[in-house]
């Protein structure tokens, strides 16, 4: 028996479900003590989903941006350059969420990556001459695969299923991060 476990159950034996002491639990007395996580880190974490799924999905039409001004019109290359703007600040804005939606572990750390990616793709484009210009597309790999990872990670959370992917009441509570 886990130790949460061992507490669960000297609580249920005290006669209480809400006496848990661990913060950010609470116990849903029609389910025989099953733990739930509370609304606000449940509301947390499908903003923070949201927030990877939405990032994904600027780098797939960031892309889109760039095959039409390097496939099609040189000048459409100005949205593929005002676009990046749109969405430069969200890995910050999921990295703060995961410390209210209680996230810990990738799920915290890889958006500050994001980040660091992202200004990257700045720096290629700016700043780096040369054939050393051609890693802003190496860049752009890097952020569409963590970006997936990261929408992968987060997909429970915003379908408030479990890693089985049967649905919860809870939304996902089963997911250990």
């Amino acid at each position: 028996m886990s130790g949460r476990n061992e507490k669960q159950g000297k609580n249920e034996a005290k006669g209480g479900f809400g006496t848990k002491s661990e913060p950010g639990w609470q116990f849903n007395s029609g389910d025989a003590g099953a733990a739930t996580k509370p609304v606000r880190i449940r509301t947390v974490r499908w903003i923070y989903g949201l927030l990877a799924a939405g990032y994904l999905a600027c780098v797939v039409v960031q892309v889109f941006f760039a095959g039409l001004g390097i496939l099609v019109d040189p000048g459409d290359l100005q949205l593929h350059r005002v676009f990046a703007n749109v969405f430069e600040f969200v890995p910050i804005v999921m990295f703060v969420l995961s410390f209210l939606g209680d996230i810990r572990g990738g799920p915290r750390w890889w958006p500050l990556a994001l980040f660091a990616l992202t200004a990257l793709q700045h720096i290629t484009i700016q700043n780096v001459t040369g054939s050393l210009r051609a890693l802003h597309a190496v860049d752009a790999l890097l952020l569409f695969g963590l970006s997936v990872h990261l929408a992968r990670r987060s997909w429970p959370w915003l379908l408030g299923t479990n890693r089985a992917g049967k649905a919860s009441a809870s939304g996902s509570e089963d997911m250990k991060v």
